[in-house]
């Protein structure tokens, strides 16, 4: 975007001044947008103000023969009249590959001035021209306002709107636009294989928030410039969709044609180079997805989260509940478990112990279940959990356990609350044959640095732990723009496993990436699991879990997803499943590629074997600094990419236990377990990252393993041993 903004200043070391000196911004600069006359629709302005004095404009519009044109200055302001001395017009460019940034041309074309009148959503403005000796007049008002205009300092706003461009692409580039419900128009300038000057604009479908995401980009032709232009003249035709990413530290553009006589297949490196706002472009390195706000959390954007809020509502207001309301909440199957009069009898008693409830405790969030704590007004709190259908977000399941009082609620037993760290720690140890647990700090130098441990080198069955390291791949899948967060996936009924909601869910049901990335590690879904695995490519492992911390990668390869791994445990007779287990990696390579994938999806009771005596020594194996080291690497995806955000909603989609989010800006967890329907748990994990802005995080892990079962009945004590660790952490 250079050739439309720092060229205007007649070189790059003068417009590098000029940024640097940006005076504190006033009332000038929340009239940044766009501007239009209603009389001219299909033409307009748009406005970046620098700072109060000082703005850039971008007029796109037409020739006399109907043909793109589009125009950039930069202006000063003098009260309310904003003076554009020089408008120039950009040529030379090509679209595409073709493109030589030395063959562009700048020329000036006219002037323009812009007088201001009004206030606020009221302002107006008239606009004075004169183009290639043509004067004319438009009479402005806002068509948009950017989110920056109306944020001030809001440290939450990043900062996204402004001009990006491709710095090996001088002399074209796109200007952004967030509005403030977060939805983001793109404005692309550029030129066409003819090399005309060509403009496309564009809504984006969604949040960037949630990452790169897709435009539909039309091109307006037809108009004509000056006295002659008619909107009805005016035709919008389909250019094509670009899928736009505006990571701060640097995004892309990927544009995928329809016009193909004008425009071919592109794809560009963007960097920002205006933009909109009192701060530059900040993608922050930490982001709470669950900030308490006097003391209590806002309900998820999802189906879960929206019969949350109908929950709390609930609780807040009085009156009877209908029958109609009731029906329009809850699913069949709820109401045929329970019917309308033990419903309204449930809910009336809720409301009465725990009136105007408030969501004080985010335990876990994925779409279409969450749970946590509430406390009523009264000071009495109880335990929730919510699941929603799929298919219609109706009440699946609802249940609420007392949980406490004032939000004071513990799973730390009286008898571990006065143990210190190393107390804890071998205290843990008792609890079951091979366990390990470490409580660490990440420094620096991104390493992983133990405060107390006791076996942490020494590996050990981890069941869906191992999820961190799909994620893992998922994210350099991401990286590498082979997958984005939210295209959609059907779900496989090749890769649907028991074990998790999705696996009982119609075949063909559509998620997005980013939802089974959330369903995985916040619910620990094996189907999502399963998906994302293939998608990433079992190839991309290679190397991958050194990468993520492994010490000993092979215990880890080659990567077997949940029906994989299953049909050890369940298709095989032990002694084949064990020559896998204990052969070379060649040889589980092909023994995985002739005996196992053929296999499919595994089904209740797989191939009628129970090799539970695999639970503990043959399956995913890591050891407590492994798992450190993992989060490790995971924190350093770059702010604001798609593989950062997409980790950051997938591993703060559950904390596993109350009293964490309120003591701490990130909360990270993954656990595991693996279970005999003869003697119970044999594996039982625990994993958590616990991060404050602006200081080193603390890694807990806690890994227990029973080769003959049983660690049912140290479940509690193990949750209370680990409560008692993280609340020692957040004392240090």
């Amino acid at each position: 975007m250079r050739a439309l903004t720092l060229h205007l200043c007649r070189g790059f070391a003068a417009a590098l001044l000029l940024f640097m000196c940006i005076p504190k911004l006033h009332a000038s600069f929340e009239r940044s947008g766009s501007w239009f006359d209603p009389a001219n629709d299909g033409e307009g302005f748009i406005i970046q103000y620098l700072n109060d004095d000082q703005a850039v404009i971008f007029w796109f519009t037409y020739d006399a023969e109907g043909a793109q044109r589009w125009f950039t200055g930069l202006g000063n302001q003098q009260g309310n009249e904003l003076q554009f001395e020089e408008l120039l017009i950009t040529e030379g460019g090509v679209f595409g590959e073709a493109f030589d940034p030395a063959a562009i041309v700048r020329s000036p074309v006219g002037e323009l001035s812009i007088i201001f009148s009004g206030e606020g959503e009221n302002e107006t403005g008239i606009a004075r021209y004169v183009v290639d000796g043509v004067e004319g007049q438009q009479d402005l008002v806002r068509a948009t306002r950017t989110i920056e205009t109306i944020a001030g300092g809001d440290s939450r706003v990043p900062r996204k709107s402004g001009s990006w461009f491709d710095v090996s692409r001088d002399g074209e580039g796109f200007v952004i636009e967030i509005l403030p419900d977060g939805r983001p128009l793109a404005y692309w300038f550029t030129y066409d294989l003819a090399g005309r000057q060509a403009w496309m604009v564009g809504i984006g479908q969604g949040s960037l928030a949630q990452g790169s995401m897709m435009f539909d980009l039309q091109q307006p032709v037809g108009g004509r410039f000056g006295p002659d232009f008619n909107p009805a003249d005016v035709v919008r035709e389909d250019a094509g969709e670009v899928r736009l990413s505006l990571a701060c530290e640097g995004g892309f553009a990927r544009f995928s044609v329809t016009d193909t006589v004008d425009f071919s297949d592109l794809e560009l490196d963007l960097s920002q180079l205006i933009g909109v706002g009192p701060n530059v472009c900040d993608d922050p390195q930490l982001n709470n997805l669950f900030p308490l706000a006097g003391g209590a959390a806002s309900p998820p954007d999802s189906p879960a989260g929206k019969q949350l809020a109908w929950l709390l509502d609930w609780l807040a207001r009085t009156g009877p509940i209908s029958d109609e309301e009731l029906l329009e909440r809850f699913s069949s199957a709820w109401l045929q478990a329970n019917d309308l009069g033990s419903t309204r009898t449930f809910l009336e008693e809720l409301r009465r112990d725990y009136p105007n409830g408030r969501w004080i405790d985010p335990v876990f969030a994925v779409p279409t279940e969450n749970g946590g704590v509430i406390s009523g007004s009264n000071g009495a709190d109880f335990y929730y959990f919510l699941r929603t259908n799929l298919t219609n977000g109706k009440i699946a399941s609802l249940s609420a356990t007392p949980f406490g009082s004032n939000g004071e609620g513990s799973v730390i037993y009286g008898f571990d609350a006065a143990l210190n760290l190393d107390a804890a720690a071998d205290k843990f140890m008792t609890l079951s044959p091979e366990a390990g647990v470490l409580l660490a700090r990440i420094d620096e130098s991104n390493q992983c640095q133990p405060l107390v441990a006791r076996q942490e080198d020494v590996p050990r069955s981890i069941a869906s732990v191992f999820k961190i390291f799909i994620l893992g791949g998922l994210a350099e899948a991401l990286d590498e723009r082979a997958t984005f967060p939210d295209v959609v996936l059907p779900l496989d009924p090749a890769l649907q496993v028991l074990g998790g909601p999705l696996g009982s869910e119609p075949a063909g049901t559509p998620m997005t990436v980013d939802e089974l990335a959330t369903y995985m590690l916040g619910i620990s879904d094996n189907t999502a699991t399963d998906m994302l695995l293939q998608l990433a490519g079992r190839e991309r492992f290679n190397g991958l879990h050194a990468a993520y911390g492994h010490q000993q990668p092979e215990l880890m390869s080659p990567q077997l997803g949940i029906n994989e791994q299953f049909h050890l445990f369940l298709s095989f007779p032990l002694a084949e499943s064990r020559s896998y287990v204990e052969g070379t990696e060649l040889f589980q390579q092909t023994f995985l590629e002739e005996r196992i994938v053929p296999l499919g999806p595994i089904s209740t009771g797989g191939g009628g074997f129970y090799n539970e005596s695999l639970f503990v020594d043959g399956a995913w194996q890591a050891s407590p600094m492994d798992i450190c080291g993992a989060f490790a690497r995971h924190r350093q995806h770059r702010p604001g990419s798609d593989a950062a955000l997409l980790v950051e909603r997938a591993l703060q989609a559950a904390a596993a236990q109350p009293n964490l989010r309120e003591n701490w800006d990130r909360v990270w967890y993954k656990g595991g377990s693996l279970e005999s329907v003869n003697t119970g748990l044999h594996v039982l994990t625990h994993a958590f990252m616990l991060e404050r802005e602006g200081e080193a995080p603390y890694v807990l892990v806690g890994f227990s393993n029973n080769p003959v079962g049983g660690l049912e009945a140290q479940q509690f004590n193990i949750q209370s041993l680990l409560g008692r660790m993280a609340q020692i952490a957040d004392r240090l």
